[in-house]
């Protein structure tokens, strides 16, 4: 439960800035983009059990340092597509529709949600999700392969993708259940993820383990 009260504090933390549409962003990056390295720790608990080992939360972190080098290379990509969609959604909406949104000293306790268009909204929204697809494709199992097969951050990604390429319908359908997950999360001011984060955590090795078969 301690990993999902961290994302909701998080969470919490950058909601409170305001609703601005980079806020917004800087919170759901950090949730799909990072997600998976936060979740390391559920990862690792659920592979000790299943190792038919007693886990606690110091030892679901003790269990990442073997693997500390290729857990920050992984983030390290995380965090580059994380910051290249800010970057580039900003360049292509002010060239397509105009500016992203209203300055952020101009609605940063303002209403932002009202100060934007539909256009704008659609735009925004259209590019993130193509970055979603884009980091789910690489991350969906390369956390447990990190810490299951020791792989390389590279192989992690690479595995990630193979396995999407051949379990198509299953990865969406994961995918789905993720989002849909998330948004319960989101109606709930949050709190729903400090039961639904460590749930995704755990599930996320299961999935791994029924795309190894």
């Amino acid at each position: 439960m301690a990993y999902g009260l961290m994302v909701t504090l998080m969470g919490w933390l950058v909601f409170a800035l305001g609703n601005h549409p980079y806020f917004i962003a800087a919170a759901l990056t950090g949730f799909l983009l990072l997600g998976p390295i936060l979740g390391a720790g559920l990862i690792e608990a659920s592979r000790a059990i299943e190792a038919g080992e007693t886990p606690t939360f110091d030892a679901s972190l003790r269990g990442l340092s073997p693997h500390r080098a290729a857990l920050e290379r992984f983030a390290m990509v995380l965090l580059t597509l994380a910051a290249a969609w800010l970057l580039l959604s900003a360049w292509t909406l002010n060239a397509a529709v105009g500016p992203i949104a209203p300055s952020v000293t101009a609605s940063l306790w303002d209403d932002a949600l009202r100060m934007m268009t539909s256009g704008q909204w659609g735009a925004w929204a259209l590019i993130g999700a193509v970055l979603a697809v884009a980091s789910f494709s690489i991350s969906v199992i390369a956390v447990p392969l990190i810490l299951h097969r020791d792989a390389s951050a590279s192989e992690a990604m690479r595995g990630s993708l193979r396995a999407v390429a051949n379990h198509p319908i299953a990865c969406a359908e994961w995918a789905l259940l993720i989002v849909l997950l998330t948004a319960v999360g989101l109606v709930t001011a949050l709190l729903g993820l400090i039961v639904i984060y460590p749930v995704l955590g755990h599930a996320s090795w299961h999935a791994y383990q029924a795309l190894r078969k």
